[in-house]
């Protein structure tokens, strides 16, 4: 079944919900009255060499989850636009080291992905059912990454590697 196929519905309570979440997911701050820490705010203080760590010969950096998260959000733009573009989930971890200025280009490249979904899930008079769904999806898979690169930057930032 097609996108198109599903019924459009306006429920802006769920689009500001979906929002809301998204923003968390992102930019969530614990030390500023949010429950916990977003991704971007994870990556806030780390420096290329950090994200170029991993914790285990052979597994993957921070860099990479990044990268994958930037990858991801790419995708879920092009969904939402009605692109169904053919997609390498492998290549998107690629991506685990990198120097300061990749790293800060990388850094931007994800938040420029995220503000274009956030747009894109703010500007939305209605929704369809994969629509939603993807939100849902995205908004967990943020909050996974968030908390996998915060443990590894304590790990990175606390010496213990």
């Amino acid at each position: 079944m097609s996108s198109e196929q599903y019924p459009e519905f306006s429920l802006p309570a769920l689009g500001n919900a979906l929002v809301h979440s998204l923003k968390m997911a992102l930019e969530g701050d614990e030390h500023n009255g949010d429950w916990y820490t977003g991704l971007l705010f994870a990556l806030e203080n780390v420096s290329a060499e950090q994200a170029s760590w991993a914790p285990v010969e052979g597994r993957v950096t921070v860099a990479a989850h990044a990268e994958h998260v930037r990858f991801t959000l790419e995708v879920a733009n092009a969904w939402l636009r009605g692109e169904r573009p053919e997609i390498n989930w492998a290549d998107s971890w690629k991506v685990q080291q990198v120097s300061e200025a990749e790293w800060e280009a990388l850094k931007a490249g994800l938040r420029q992905q995220y503000e274009t979904l956030l747009e894109m899930a703010h500007g939305r008079p209605t929704w369809r059912e994969p629509g939603v769904a993807l939100m849902i999806d995205n908004i967990a898979h943020m909050a996974y990454h968030a908390g996998a690169i915060r443990q590894m930057v304590k790990l990175v930032q606390g010496g213990g590697r």
